[in-house]
């Protein structure tokens, strides 16, 4: 869980050092500050079966815990405890990732795929059953601009959600395409062969048609769920509760509200200690808004230091709002 000051905490099992804090625990239940992170603007979380990830707002990915199948994609296969940055994404342009049982997919900016990690099911989409060490692009997928991602995973509430696979939608085609096997997720009666590159999938013409007739449907309580139709409730439940809410940071709008505010009042001086009290929130709040950003590294910060001073400048106008920054 990411908190608005940018803070990242967890809790949980911690038997791979999934939580990221170190492997002094192996549960807990009382939520812990990540602090490899401290700093870090967030801009979305993901966890797998025992592994988890993170990317920040200028693109950079970092991954902790089970790692057996290469996972993390750090090039071997030993777990880590803490976040560790994965560097063969440098300028990636990693805008959003999502974790299966036991791989990752990972989507850029362009709208470019890439996997690694388990393949045994088809689920990397490289039309092999091989693992993946290292992040790899999907090929099938070159030159589709994909929109959204979604891997099968154990934790969710479904017991008949796919857990070997990934799924992608491309807006601009209006189509979801599926790679991997449902083998461990049971949907039908009849085992269907592993997929190994992506395919489009029918998706349903009619969202509110029963599902009684239906061959392709598992009963979970008294909610039947359709075979296509799980693909896209699912798909899309995911792809809209994925994303952080956002950490805290600076809009122009609301500078401008602090300076012409004569009085610094109690919400403003709450906005203010929100942000200045959090290096994450300071770091996003003045990243390089010409996608420069996503060329972070040890080399480059990221942040636009004249955008620093022209803020600075602007806020000297009021000098209450000064003094409290």
């Amino acid at each position: 869980s990411v908190c608005e000051g940018g803070e990242l905490f967890s809790w949980g099992q911690n038997t791979h050092g999934q939580l990221g804090v170190g492997s002094q625990t192996t549960l807990t239940s009382k939520p812990q500050l990540v602090e490899r992170l401290k700093g870090v603007p967030l801009a979305q979380i993901a966890a797998g079966g025992a592994h988890s990830t993170c990317v920040s707002l200028s693109g950079a990915v970092f991954s902790w815990g089970k790692n057996s199948f290469g996972q993390l994609g750090l090039g071997d296969t030993k777990g880590r405890d803490c976040p560790t940055y994965v560097g063969a994404l440098e300028h990636w342009k990693t805008v959003f990732i999502s974790c299966g049982a036991d791989h990752t997919a990972v989507l850029s900016k362009e709208g470019l795929v890439c996997t690694f990690g388990a393949g045994g099911s088809g689920q990397l989409g490289h039309n092999s059953t091989q693992n993946e060490l290292l992040p790899r692009v999907v090929a099938e997928l070159w030159g589709t601009r994909v929109s959204h991602i979604d891997c099968g995973r154990w934790d969710v509430p479904m017991t008949c959600l796919l857990r070997q696979y990934t799924l992608v939608y491309v807006r601009s085609l209006d189509k979801f395409y599926f790679f991997g096997s449902d083998d461990e997720g049971q949907l039908e009666d009849e085992r269907k062969p592993k997929q190994l590159i992506p395919l489009p999938i029918d998706s349903p013409v009619d969202t509110g048609k029963s599902c009684q007739s239906n061959d392709h449907c598992r009963y979970i309580q008294s909610n039947p769920i359709c075979y296509n139709l799980n693909f896209v409730n699912v798909f899309m439940y995911f792809t809209q509760n994925s994303y952080l809410n956002g950490i805290a940071t600076l809009e122009d709008k609301e500078v401008d509200a602090w300076i012409s505010n004569s009085k610094c009042c109690e919400s403003i001086k709450r906005n203010i200690r929100l942000i200045f009290s959090s290096e994450a929130c300071i770091n996003g709040s003045f990243l390089d808004k010409r996608d420069k950003h996503f060329k972070t590294s040890k080399e480059v910060s990221g942040v636009d230091m004249s955008e620093v001073k022209r803020f600075y400048e602007k806020i000297s106008k009021n000098p209450t709002v000064y003094q409290e920054v």
